[in-house]
C-alpha cells in the first residue's frame, strides 16, 4: 500500500474538476471534504503528511485515480456518511450476502453538493431515492444534510489539563448529520458514519459486563477480540474479515481507535456520539433476523478491499414505528497525537480503559 498525503488528494481533485474544501482545525491539523462521495478526509499534520485515515492508494497516481473513478468503486477511504440498516438498502438478498451485496449508487458516490455554511463551517447535502429489501419493500425517498465543523478539546476543563497535553497535538471537529423522510411508512432508515481505520491498532470500546455483540460473518477469534474488566478491546489487523455488532444499552457512546505512525508517535481517534438504547437501531446480522438494537458496528477487512478496519455508529431511526420523520445526530471526533505513554493516558481519561 503506497501512503497517501494530502497533496496528492488535493492533485487527484483538481486533475478531475472534483469540488473539495480545505478546513483547518486546531495546531495545524486539517481535513479535506470532498464533493464526490461526500467525504471527509485527514486528518492531516501537513501537506505531504499522510491521511490518519486509511485511503485507497488509487489516489497516489493519476491514471490509476481515473480508472477508479470510471470504475464507480465506493471505496475511497476516510469518514462517510452512508443509510442503514445495510440489510435492508445495500444486500437483495439476505439468504446469499456476499452474492448480492452492492452499494447503491444513489448512497454512494450519488449526487452531493458542497456549500460553504458559515465561517469554517461547510454543507453537505444529498438526496436519495433507495429500495428496500429484507426488512421492509418499496423505494424510500430522503434527504441527508451534513455540517461540518470544528470542537474544542474536551480535557480543557480539567484541572489536569496541562499536564495531559504536554507535547501532544489535539485536533477536533464533528459531522452534525439531518436525515429526513418525504413520507411516513414502513422503511427505517438511519444516519450512519463511518471511518476508515489503518490498520496495526487496537479498538477500544467501553462497555458495561459481560457486553452483548453479534457476529456478523464467521465468529471473532481471541486474536482479534478480548473482553476485559472495562469492556472490548478488538484488534484492527487488515487480515482477516469479521464483523461485529455491540449492544446499545452495553456500549457507553464513546470509543477510541489506538495506533502508532512509522515514527513511533501514537495517535489516538475517539468517537463520540449519542447512543440511544431506547433506539431500534434495525440493522440485523444475514443470518439473524429479528435480532437487532446494535448502535456500534467494527469490520475488519482481510485484505481483499484494501485491508482497512471501520469504526461505524449509527444515529437515531426514523420512519416505521419510530415516531420519527426527521433526525439531528452529532458524530464528533477527537484526534491526539503524542508520545505512547501520554496518549495512553488521555485514554484512560476519555474512555476509561487502561492498556
Amino acid at each position: 500500500m503506497q501512503p497517501v498525503t494530502a497533496s496528492q488528494i488535493t492533485r487527484r481533485l483538481e486533475e478531475n474538476r472534483l469540488n473539495f474544501a480545505r478546513m483547518p482545525l486546531q495546531n495545524d491539523v486539517f481535513l479535506i471534504i470532498s464533493e464526490y462521495g461526500g467525504r471527509v478526509f485527514g486528518p492531516f499534520l501537513s501537506p505531504e503528511s499522510e491521511s490518519i485515515f486509511w485511503m485507497n492508494d488509487a489516489f497516489a497516481d493519476a491514471d490509476a485515480f481515473r480508472a477508479f473513478l470510471a470504475s464507480g468503486d465506493w471505496n475511497q477511504g476516510g469518514e462517510r456518511i452512508w443509510v442503514a440498516p445495510e440489510i435492508q438498502y445495500s444486500v437483495a438478498d439476505r439468504a446469499d450476502f456476499f452474492g448480492t451485496i452492492q452499494t447503491p449508487q444513489q448512497m454512494d458516490p450519488g449526487e452531493q453538493f458542497l456549500s460553504p455554511a458559515g465561517e469554517n463551517r461547510w454543507k453537505l447535502s444529498q438526496n436519495l431515492l433507495l429500495e428496500a429489501h429484507n426488512l421492509a419493500s418499496g423505494f424510500k425517498q430522503l434527504r441527508l444534510d451534513k455540517w461540518i465543523e470544528p470542537v474544542e478539546d474536551p480535557l480543557r476543563n480539567l484541572r489536569a489539563y496541562d499536564a495531559l497535553r504536554g507535547d501532544v497535538r489535539f485536533a477536533g471537529y464533528q459531522q452534525i448529520v439531518r436525515i429526513e423522510e418525504t413520507r411516513a411508512d414502513a422503511i427505517v432508515s438511519e444516519a450512519w458514519d463511518l471511518v476508515q481505520l489503518r490498520p496495526g491498532g487496537q479498538l477500544l470500546i467501553p462497555t458495561t459486563p459481560q457486553p452483548e455483540y453479534a457476529d456478523y460473518f464467521a465468529p471473532i477469534d481471541d486474536e482479534h477480540l478480548s473482553i476485559e474488566p472495562w469492556g472490548m478491546r478488538l484488534r484492527i489487523s487488515g487480515r482477516k474479515q469479521y464483523k461485529i455488532g455491540v449492544q446499545s444499552a452495553q456500549t457507553l457512546g464513546r470509543l477510541g481507535y489506538f495506533n502508532h505512525l512509522d515514527d513511533g508517535r501514537a495517535y489516538l481517534i475517539v468517537r463520540n456520539t449519542f447512543n440511544n438504547p431506547s433506539a431500534h437501531y434495525a440493522e440485523e446480522p444475514p443470518a439473524q433476523t429479528g435480532r437487532n438494537g446494535f448502535s456500534v458496528h467494527i469490520y475488519n477487512d482481510d485484505g481483499g478491499l484494501g485491508g482497512f478496519g471501520e469504526l461505524e455508529v449509527n444515529g437515531q431511526t426514523i420512519g416505521g414505528r419510530s415516531g420519527r420523520s426527521a433526525s439531528l445526530d452529532p458524530f464528533v471526533l477527537w484526534f491526539y497525537l503524542g508520545a505512547p505513554e501520554s496518549i495512553r493516558q488521555i485514554a484512560s481519561f476519555l474512555l476509561g480503559v487502561s492498556f
